[in-house]
């Protein structure tokens, strides 16, 4: 009499596993039924267990079941392989933007040393220019009437004279110092807010400005300074 029999009960009852057992369903080799889309083995009474008193597998199952563990620990050693290379891939590139930010902040830094060295050297020298420009007070001593020996009329008109030309000395140095007004290009950068490289643009342009003779840019102790009174939008833009 034959019995129909689920594959897990089959593989449990003979000591397989449930892929063999199915494996032996679709090779054809183990006698089965399909009843409501589901396979069932055909048993019959009088078949003997397929496990041996070892309980040692069909020699067929186990070289299948090898050669699936070979393509099962060959598609892992070629995924592993993958991401290894993904790693070494993400290494350098991790290597190359560490470099890009190492270059980026050493130019910030450069930059900002060379502004504040402008800065500083700019209002020092105006600082200096304006101790220049102060009028010390000056003291003249008349010598004393009775100790003084009496001048004559040339003696009198020729000091005249020379108070005179002092004076318009004095009054022409006070006016040439009133006119002029020179600031250092860095304040003119840094009122502006430029950011490092369009300051950078800035310098490059004022400094090519000065060797063409432009008379509203001068260079001291190599600092550029440029003149209070005039427009530079030709440079800027």
């Amino acid at each position: 009499m034959q019995q129909l029999v689920k594959p897990s009960e089959y593989a449990q009852m003979h000591g397989l596993s449930r892929q063999s057992v199915y494996a032996k369903i679709k090779r054809g080799t183990l006698p089965s039924r399909k009843v409501d889309g589901r396979y069932y083995v055909i048993v019959a009474g009088n078949i003997e267990p397929e496990v041996d008193k070892n309980g040692t597998q069909d020699p067929i199952e186990q070289v299948s079941l090898i050669n699936e563990y070979r393509e099962t620990l060959k598609a892992k050693d070629e995924t592993i392989a993958v991401l290894k290379a993904s790693i070494e891939d993400l290494k350098e590139a991790n290597a190359q933007i560490t470099q890009t930010l190492q270059e980026e902040i050493s130019l910030l830094k450069q930059a900002f040393h060379e502004m504040r060295t402008i800065y500083q050297s700019g209002r020092h020298l105006s600082h200096a220019q304006n101790e220049e420009t102060e009028e010390e007070p000056h003291i003249e001593i008349e010598p004393d009437e009775e100790s003084a020996p009496p001048k004559n009329e040339g003696e009198k008109l020729s000091e005249k004279g020379d108070k005179q030309g002092k004076e318009k000395k004095k009054k022409k140095s006070a006016a040439e110092d009133e006119e002029e007004c020179w600031i250092p290009l860095g304040d003119l950068i840094q009122r502006k807010q430029y950011n490092y490289n369009r300051a950078k643009q800035v310098v490059k342009r004022f400094k090519k400005a000065y060797k063409k003779g432009d008379k509203r840019i001068k260079k001291q102790n190599g600092i550029y300074f440029i003149s209070c009174y005039d427009f530079y939008e030709d440079i800027l833009e």
